[in-house]
């Protein structure tokens, strides 16, 4: 017999995705697992990480899903004015999720979406800005 199930993996990328492309209106390309193609100099990429289960009955369970979130920036020549820039999309960024701490899914919604903790200049070898960012949502599924 078949199993009934829903990507909630795909449900949830795809919102986050949709939520920070609508606020940054292109400004900002967002990809999703793939990585960031050469040439382009700030871009955020949605990197699934885990999941856990957080609470379990007969009737549903409650997953927490943690995906890694990177706002990479490319500048050869680093200045006060390219940190001032990158800080602000940061804070900007921030405050998206801040306002966005549900989400109305395919399926259901996501809640308490947050960000756990922030890392700025986390590749420094590379010679590219990396902010790391690490998101967590629970969403509610299985529903009997």
């Amino acid at each position: 017999m078949a199993v009934n199930f829903t990507n909630n993996w795909k449900n949830i990328l795809d919102k986050l995705e949709s939520v920070i492309e609508t606020e940054f209106k292109g400004a900002l390309p967002v990809y999703k697992g793939d990585p960031i193609p050469k040439g382009v100099n700030q871009a955020l990429q949605l990197i699934p990480a885990s999941s856990a289960l957080s609470e379990y009955s007969v009737l549903s369970e409650t997953r927490e899903f943690s995906i890694e979130i990177r706002f990479m920036f490319n500048e050869p020549n680093f200045s006060e004015t390219v940190l001032d820039h990158i800080l602000r999309q940061v804070s900007r960024i921030e405050a998206l999720i801040h306002d966005n701490v549900s989400m109305k899914l395919a399926t259901g919604n996501a809640f308490n979406c947050r960000f756990e903790s922030t890392e700025l200049n986390a590749d420094e070898e590379s010679g590219v800005y990396v902010v790391l960012w690490d998101y967590k949502c629970q969403h509610q599924a299985n529903l009997s």
